[in-house]
């Protein structure tokens, strides 16, 4: 469900205006002006870790517990058996959501706490806590949208066209106009983190100061656990694992695409110029843990999703201008209707049929 502006200069995109509008330029702000000009209207415990998340965490996984221990144990329907495996990719899915507060700190601030539930909510997806810290919080944060120093980021064309393995990867990608794509929020997540760690980690000199031996070790332990899983699993490996697979995916993939792939390049780290929250029906949102609010966390990435909304209001009314929201249905179809490619800073562009559209 779509949020309703309080003030109707407020700059909610929507895919017509995205088609017919090229973005204004603007004076872009750092991380910490904007800090400084709204942390008066915000309350004083609003970067107080919230440690109460952690039930969330315990509930998942004893959640997980009993779907698996109910196949394993009882004749149940496979119809029955599917429900029970989307309730588990749920649970894996909002766990990693989890995850991601954990190592920003909002949850704990002990770090080798953080380290050993970052490790276990981000397991099944087989992602090292000292890797996904060095990628995500130092390197995607410190350099958001950025090309080549955000390792999140799409390239331009003239990247693209100097890499063999996006021209290898591009049809996968919401987008391209081709039938695959829409197979891309149902494996990306994994797939990208896997050969990041396997093989790109290894290549690219951003990745130099990461410590290589522990997150190997760790991805190695992840790999192990999650193999046992399967094993143990048996005959209902399709349930436990398969499905619950894809659906993580999704919930993953669905947030981080939209609150970034449409937006513009920025050689100034401005969260309001290169992120986009996307909002859902309050239900949702309660069940991915505020996940949407981007440019909120991207604020404050020590900051409590829980709290996000606070920061989300004060946002709408001070910078109505800039300030940049959507549905999140209405961002998963701008995403199939814009290519992945910049021609430049502002434009995407198909680098096979050269048609273009600007970014938000």
């Amino acid at each position: 469900m779509e949020l309703e502006s309080s003030s109707a200069n407020t700059a909610k995109i929507s895919v017509e205006t995205v088609k017919t509008e090229t973005p204004k330029k603007k004076e872009f702000k750092t991380i910490g002006q904007y800090a400084r000009e709204i942390r008066s209207e915000l309350p004083k415990d609003i970067l107080k870790p919230n440690p109460l998340r952690l039930g969330y965490m315990f509930s998942y996984y004893i959640i997980i517990a009993a779907c698996f221990y109910a196949m394993a144990t009882f004749d149940i329907a496979w119809y029955f058996k599917i429900a029970l495996g989307l309730v588990i990719g749920q649970s894996f899915g909002a766990a990693a959501f989890l995850a991601h507060e954990i190592l920003h700190g909002s949850v704990v601030r002990n770090k080798k706490l953080q380290h050993t539930l970052g490790f276990l909510g981000f397991t099944p997806f087989l992602i090292s806590p000292t890797f996904w810290c060095y990628w995500h919080n130092r390197l995607h944060h410190g350099h958001t949208q950025k090309l080549i120093k955000d390792p999140d980021t799409f390239p331009t064309l003239r990247v693209f066209k100097q890499s063999k393995y996006m021209q290898n990867m591009y049809k996968f990608t919401p987008g391209s106009g081709y039938l695959r794509s829409y197979l891309y929020f149902f494996f990306w997540f994994t797939f990208h983190n896997i050969v990041n760690q396997v093989y790109l980690r290894f290549r690219n000199r951003i990745f130099d100061n990461l410590n290589h031996s522990l997150s190997s070790l760790e991805f190695v332990l992840q790999t192990s656990i999650m193999a046992f899983y399967i094993y143990f699993s048996g005959e209902n490996w399709v349930y436990t694992w398969f499905i619950p697979f894809l659906v993580m995916n999704y919930l993953l993939m669905s947030y981080i695409s939209t609150n970034h792939n449409v937006s513009p390049l920025t050689k100034d780290n401005d969260p309001l110029a290169n992120s986009l929250t996307v909002t859902n029906h309050p239900f949702f949102e309660f069940l991915h843990l505020n996940f949407g609010y981007h440019i909120e966390h991207h604020l404050f990435p020590t900051m409590s999703p829980a709290k996000a909304k606070k920061v989300y209001q004060v946002l709408r009314k001070k910078y109505p201008e800039t300030y940049k929201e959507m549905s999140k249905g209405e961002a998963m179809s701008l995403l199939y209707k814009t290519p992945r490619i910049y021609k430049n800073a502002n434009t995407l562009v198909h680098p096979y049929t050269g048609e273009t559209h600007p970014t938000i």
